[in-house]
């Protein structure tokens, strides 16, 4: 016990300035990326008071994917410099994690697709949260948008997860009842 106590104080010693740092750097990237999302939403709401409540429910989807993605991208920095402080060479590692990453990327073409596909999804507004679609043999209230599915939910409480690369044709039962209104 006493030489994990000396091991961890040694650390500390050596490494504490720089730990302090590498956390400071963590939490204010987390911090940073929240607002940045927060303002998003706020000013997708303020550009079109008509379809305010859409606006913002879309920013919200499209903010939880880039606050996802921005936290994995800070998780991964604060891993390499964590790795680095302690002397560990970066060179194979990001030479090795590019590799694995051309691989990967050449065996998931399926995953891709669904990416894709749920970023156009997105972008073009085909649907968001809370609206009530059609998507093939499919009927019933968007519960979920990730990057790679769609959650839907029936009216009998049946919940159904579709991959978005598998989406072709969607009617928007929201939309379509906005429109007659």
């Amino acid at each position: 016990m006493e030489n994990i106590q000396l091991f961890i104080l040694n650390i500390v010693k050596t490494y504490g300035a720089d730990i302090i740092w590498i956390a400071v750097i963590f939490f204010l990237g987390r911090i940073v990326l929240k607002k940045i999302v927060k303002r998003m939403i706020k000013l997708a709401a303020e550009r079109d008071r008509e379809n305010k409540a859409r606006l913002e429910q879309r920013a919200k989807t499209l903010g939880s994917i880039i606050i996802t993605t921005g936290n994995i991208v800070i998780y991964v920095i604060v891993l390499l410099m964590v790795l680095s402080l302690f002397g560990v060479n970066m060179a194979p590692i990001l030479a090795g994690v590019g590799i694995i990453g051309l691989a990967i990327g050449f065996g998931t073409k399926s995953l891709v697709k669904d990416f894709v596909s749920g970023l156009f999804i997105l972008i073009e507004n085909q649907y968001s949260i809370g609206d009530k679609v059609k998507i093939g043999n499919f009927e019933g209230k968007v519960v979920k948008i990730t990057m790679r599915s769609t959650v839907l939910r029936d009216d009998e409480g049946q919940t159904f997860y579709l991959s978005n690369g598998l989406i072709n044709n969607v009617i928007n039962l929201s939309q379509s009842r906005k429109a007659e209104k």
